[in-house]
């Protein structure tokens, strides 16, 4: 009876060393891909990103398709938070209309006098800004990147640097465009790098991503005077945004400031993209225009010369 024992205690283990032995080439396959994985999405090769964006084109209906029936429990979510607190915020509201009731007619003789010195300067008109709402349909973000994808790309006439935004500010930029799927490098990431305004006093300075919730402000004047609580907008300088889109407020050690961002970019469900042309995108475009079509501007260039060489000549008309 020992002995049967011991057999099958034997035959146990050998079993569970051949399962071991059966999973271990696995394991390393599969840190082999996920290292290779991480490599590659570092690099900025242009192949690799039109391989990239294949891929993530032909996977965009599964990803929307799998959020879709998550939806009503997000709702279902949203709706039961919001009943916790709705005591506190109707009291809040109220509050909030009575201050607003006031500053509504202070807006409207402002807005007059505005119009009014506009005409006078004859200053030129900013020009309307449309946009497209899209639904964010996968979350990129890691511990190396922090980034979201939607459902809307070069179809919907989107373009890479242009501005995104939700219903509480600013949110990012889209950095990848695809077909019907572009990327958005939200305001947070490591690689994101805003021009803003800080203070009542448009103090101008760099917004700088760190993967963190807070990210930090940078190449301030050293004479800069700011405090917490601070407003933090975009400046419009580079032409790369439009001004006075909300970013947060300062926060933490004013030697090394930084802000907490007013938009919640953790759970993401619908972001507009601005279509915002700013002057730097302009001279982009006609920059590459000339590039990708050199030979129109050839004949034209090498004509005028010629012609003027003719003129101061003499020519045959003399």
């Amino acid at each position: 009876m020992a002995r049967f024992n011991d057999d099958g205690l034997f035959l146990q283990r050998g079993g569970r060393a051949e399962q071991r032995r059966r999973v271990r080439p696995i394991l390393f396959f599969l840190i082999f891909i996920s290292l290779a994985l991480m490599i590659l999405s570092r690099l900025h090769h242009s192949a690799l990103n039109t391989v990239r964006w294949h891929i993530a084109s032909s996977f965009a209906p599964m990803l929307q398709a799998a959020t879709k029936p998550a939806d009503p429990f997000r709702a279902i979510g949203r709706t039961i938070s919001s009943q916790l607190d709705l005591n506190a915020e109707l009291q809040r509201l109220k509050a909030e209309n009575q201050k607003l009731s006031g500053w509504e007619w202070r807006a409207k003789q402002l807005e007059t006098k505005l119009a009014d010195l506009e005409a006078l300067m004859k200053v030129v008109p900013e020009k309307h800004i449309s946009f497209v709402t899209s639904r964010v349909i996968a979350d990129s973000s890691g511990a190396f990147a922090r980034s979201v994808m939607i459902n809307s790309g070069s179809k919907e006439n989107v373009k890479v640097g242009y501005p995104v935004i939700n219903a509480d500010g600013f949110v990012g930029r889209i950095v990848d465009v695809g077909p019907n799927v572009s990327r958005v490098l939200l305001a947070c990431d490591v690689d994101s790098r805003i021009p803003v305004n800080v203070g009542a006093n448009g103090i101008h300075a760099i917004l700088v991503g760190d993967n963190g919730d807070h990210p930090r402000l940078l190449y301030m004047p050293d004479d800069a005077k700011i405090a917490v609580g601070d407003d933090v907008s975009t400046s419009g300088i580079g032409g790369l945004f439009p001004p006075g889109l909300r970013i947060g407020k300062v926060t933490g050690n004013l030697n090394e400031p930084r802000v907490t961002l007013s938009t919640n970019l953790g759970p993401l469900d619908y972001v507009s993209v601005l279509f915002f042309d700013g002057p730097a995108r302009t001279l982009a475009d006609d920059l590459r225009a000339e590039r990708s079509h050199p030979a129109h501007a050839t004949p034209s260039s090498k004509s005028a010369p010629s012609s003027k060489s003719a003129t101061s000549s003499g020519g045959p008309g003399r």
